[in-house]
């Protein structure tokens, strides 16, 4: 849905100015860490761990709409 969407591309803004994951998963009102951390993997096929460390080394994260690294 383009609400879920619009939450994802708000937590990479906050986690890429240096907010946790926890605290990024507060804010954008999940009701537990590991729910923010199941969305965010849903969509973008790795953790928000993973993506911020792939963005920082310059490394390619899958982007959202890349259907190959959804789970089946």
């Amino acid at each position: 849905s383009w609400r879920r969407r619009l939450r994802l591309f708000k937590a990479i803004e906050l986690l890429g100015g240096g907010l946790g994951v926890t605290q990024t998963a507060m804010e954008l009102g999940y009701g537990s860490t590991s729910a923010f951390v199941y969305a965010f993997r849903s969509d973008m096929g790795c953790s928000p761990q993973r993506y911020m460390r792939g963005r920082r080394t310059g490394a390619v994260a899958p982007a959202p709409d890349d259907d190959r690294h959804r789970p089946r």
